[in-house]
């Protein structure tokens, strides 16, 4: 499918990881957008277009190459943000109101330790952390053993990546999920370096909450927008703490009063970026019929 990219000549391009590669069908795509919708459409392209619904119309597309339903996967903001929303409203939940600690591994990607740092600060909790991080691959059954150990500390959630972005290692998700409800800790799985690499079952292996961004394996552009996954079974009652206007139940009722949507929608903040999402959503069509 190598034709499908704007690549420059003699080149193999394998980092994916930090930006995936141009499809190039984006700027076509883009360029529509920008000459004929925004341009000529105007305002209308709200609803004549779709632009509306980019949120929940691309995200049922990433639902289904993570193994979960299409009302449970949103496009939202960026993955730091998507972190900060799941981490504060799992830690909201009634069933870990008497825990304070949140634990991750030392080693994880900066930005989920650095979010974590700051939602400690700010409400009180402490980040514990797990310091067999320099296991190499091949050792991954040792660190979720060491991860299993630290959920009987009274973890109130989990903050964990699936693959590691230095090593590859790949966690066992449907193991530490399973391991996690029984000591009655949530997880939170970050996504971002596997969505798109490697085979996910989000609803297979038990997940109830996840994020993900959409630059690397699913091609959307540099800084496109993130993914979040919230299980149907947790949206009900699943508080946000950026309570935007997109998440209202009736946004454009411009009412004073937040009151959130009933499902995934709640977790929207602001107005989306109608152009990234457009790009994103060309770089996942691009695999439509790669298996």
């Amino acid at each position: 499918h190598r034709e499908r990219f704007d690549l420059p000549e003699r080149t193999v391009y394998l980092d994916g990881n930090s930006l995936g590669a141009l499809p190039k069908a984006t700027a076509q795509k883009v360029a529509g957008l920008m000459s004929q919708q925004w341009g000529q459409a105007l305002i209308g392209s709200w609803n004549q277009h779709g632009w509306i619904t980019l949120p929940q119309r691309v995200g049922a597309k990433i639902a289904r190459l993570v193994g979960a339903n299409d009302d449970e996967v949103i496009v939202a903001d960026s993955t730091s943000v998507n972190i900060f929303k799941l981490l504060a409203g799992a830690l909201a939940m009634p069933e870990v109101a008497d825990r304070r600690l949140i634990l991750s591994e030392r080693g994880n990607f900066p930005t989920d330790l650095y979010i974590a740092q700051a939602v400690c600060k700010e409400r009180g909790y402490q980040l514990d952390l797990v310091e067999t991080s320099e296991l190499p691959a091949a050792m991954t059954d040792d660190l979720a053993a060491e991860i299993e150990h630290a959920f009987d500390r009274d973890v109130a959630v989990a903050l964990l990546t699936q693959v590691d972005y230095r090593s590859g290692r790949l966690l066992d998700m449907a193991r530490l999920n399973q391991r996690a409800k029984k000591a009655g800790t949530r997880i939170l799985w970050d996504l971002s370096h596997s969505a798109g690499a490697v085979p996910v079952a989000l609803t297979q292996d038990g997940t109830e909450l996840a994020v993900g961004c959409g630059y690397k394996y699913f091609n959307g552009g540099p800084g496109a927008p993130a993914f979040l996954f919230c299980a149907k079974a947790l949206q009900g009652n699943f508080a946000t703490p950026l309570s935007g206007w997109f998440g209202h139940q009736a946004p454009f009722s411009f009412a004073s009063r937040y009151v959130p949507a009933p499902g995934i929608e709640r977790l929207l903040c602001g107005t989306p970026s109608v152009i990234a999402m457009v790009a994103l959503e060309c770089g996942i069509d691009t695999f439509d019929d790669t298996s």
